[in-house]
């Protein structure tokens, strides 16, 4: 296999744990402290699409690593005996990156609701 897809198999789960960390960052951050007094429901508005996004880009992350656990396995199906030893590797690689999703995703929330609730 070539080392570019090695590279880019092997940093896939990281930085999709990073995206939905970074998207966390950004909606625990979207707190309505020191904003301009403009009304509750702008703010309240604002925090609601805040919400929907990031619950939408968290469905989308944790379907795209199903879907590369999936892939992989098919490739492992229809693969020869040599090249199963590197699909099992990627593969390991893979679980781990979607159990690292799967489990950043509730951290966020509970991060979230905490710093809601403190500030």
């Amino acid at each position: 296999m070539k080392k570019s897809k090695k590279i880019l198999l092997r940093a896939l789960p990281v930085l999709l744990v990073l995206g939905v960390i970074f998207l966390a960052s950004n909606s625990v951050l979207a707190v309505s402290a020191g904003l301009p007094n403009t009304g509750s429901n702008k703010i309240s508005g604002v925090t609601n699409l805040a919400g929907t996004i990031w619950n939408t880009v968290a469905v989308i992350i944790q379907i795209l690593a199903i879907a590369a656990i999936v892939i992989a396995g098919v490739r492992y199906m229809f693969a020869s005996a040599d090249e199963k030893a590197d699909i099992k590797k990627q593969t390991v690689i893979l679980i781990v990156g979607a159990v690292l999703v799967f489990a950043a995703v509730p951290l966020a929330q509970f991060i979230g609701n905490l710093a809601n609730s403190t500030f």
